[in-house]
């Protein structure tokens, strides 16, 4: 399995682990003290910032060729994808309120980091999806 394969397994399920772990949070946290509090459960989406250990934890190829062209297809395609995941993500977040509230409305300031750290973890989640996806979720050797 390539080095780049492994830092997708890797950030997928630390990304994964963060949004369970977070999701879990905020329904456990509805329950006992209401909902604008709950949302404080978001704050175990930080366990996804252990994907960013992958290139540090794998070392480089042993492979006297690291990349080859293929390889760099596959990243550039999987970065294309998880752009356009990212401008999705954004597009949504900021035309739903938009829409439902209308155009005279206002939403607090302190969403938008929020939409940016959603966008940006859908980037890389996307990018590494696209990535294990396209090299076929396992090492063929081809």
């Amino acid at each position: 399995m390539k080095r780049i394969q492994k830092i997708a397994w890797w950030l997928l399920v630390w990304i994964s682990a963060g949004f369970v772990v977070s999701a879990i949070a905020v329904v456990v946290l509805y329950f006992k003290v209401g909902m604008p509090k709950a949302f404080a459960g978001i704050s175990f989406m930080g366990i996804a910032g252990f994907g960013g250990l992958g290139p540090l934890i794998f070392g480089k190829d042993k492979d006297k060729v690291t990349c080859d062209e293929r390889d760099k297809l596959i990243n550039s395609r999987a970065a294309v994808a998880g752009f356009g995941a990212a401008f999705l993500v954004t597009g949504v977040a900021c035309m739903l309120p938009f829409s439902i509230l209308g155009p005279q409305a206002t939403i607090s300031i302190t969403w938008l980091p929020m939409i940016f750290g959603a966008a940006a973890l859908t980037s890389f989640f996307v990018h590494a999806l696209a990535i294990l996806i396209q090299y076929g979720w396992s090492n063929k050797n081809e």
